[in-house]
């Protein structure tokens, strides 16, 4: 069997690893199979020679930062996956996203054909589930019509079967199920300083500051992870999980501050000093 080269893939200045110093984001490299990516002095480097362009980095980066190489193409009969498939099974994102933007529903293939598969069709499953959404059956076409040991097709119109692929990405998937989110944000109100860096590095707004408010809303968070990279008092905490998606309001006060006259915005009303003053040693700012 021959193995493609991605010769082109790179990883752009959009990987939170290069925006961010103290960055701990690894999802690429923990789901390549052909270990392609590797943390190298804090930032992600990739070896195009190892890739096998499978593409499930594609599915799981969440900035959108890898170029070079292409989702797999599946082929797809009325709403249904079919042979010929691939020897490795395309991971759960990849497959939710078949759910959502194919409308595919079922699958042809035996069991016995492939444990792999039929392990990613059980964690998909749960998945729906979970989501609300209709599970994926099976589905079988007349064996006359496919002969998947040739991997060719007879006596079936050419029209019928189409080679597709889906747009990737974390930030499509959280639009496709927004009613969701898989990211738990957690702000401590006690140590947020309102410095604003948080909502500044986050491209996705599941973060941001409006109408005098700080807005935590996880169903847009991709789970890059920039928030807590740049919070200096470790005000954020950011946990995996799947939920009903919630939008949380912290309300916030403007005020000036009484030793440098300066506007500053707190959680608290009666708060009279900025953080910096509350902060300063010697009261040098006094």
């Amino acid at each position: 069997m021959t193995i493609a080269i991605a010769q082109g893939v790179e990883i752009t200045q959009a990987c939170v690893r290069r925006r961010f110093r103290y960055a701990s984001c690894t999802a690429c490299a923990g789901i390549c199979p052909a270990q392609a990516f590797s943390l190298v002095n804090g930032e992600i480097s990739v070896d195009a020679s190892r890739c096998i362009e499978c593409g499930d980095c594609l599915f799981v980066c969440p900035s959108d930062a890898i170029t070079g190489v292409a989702p797999m193409r599946r082929f797809v009969r009325e709403a249904t996956l079919v042979e010929p498939f691939s020897l490795r099974p395309p991971s759960v994102q990849e497959l939710l996203l078949w759910h959502h933007q194919r409308g595919v529903r079922f699958i042809s293939i035996e069991a016995e054909q492939s444990a792999a598969w039929m392990m990613a069709l059980a964690g998909l499953n749960l998945a729906l589930r979970r989501l609300g959404e209709p599970v994926w059956r099976f589905k079988r076409f007349p064996e006359n019509e496919i002969n998947s040991a040739r991997r060719a097709w007879l006596h079936v119109p050419r029209e019928a079967i189409a080679a597709q692929a889906v747009v990737p990405g974390k930030r499509q998937l959280r639009q496709a199920f927004p009613r969701f989110s898989d990211y738990k944000l957690i702000l401590d109100t006690q140590r947020c300083l309102l410095c604003g860096a948080c909502w500044r590095s986050c491209t996705e707004k599941a973060i941001r500051f409006d109408v005098a408010a700080l807005v935590t809303e996880p169903a847009r968070c991709t789970g890059c992870g920039a928030c807590t990279a740049v919070c200096q008092t470790q005000a954020l905490q950011l946990s995996e999980t799947m939920e009903e998606a919630q939008v949380s309001h912290h309300a916030a006060y403007h005020a000036t501050c009484q030793s440098c006259a300066r506007p500053f915005w707190t959680f608290t009303p009666q708060e009279k000093l900025c953080s910096l003053c509350v902060n300063h040693r010697h009261g040098m700012r006094r």
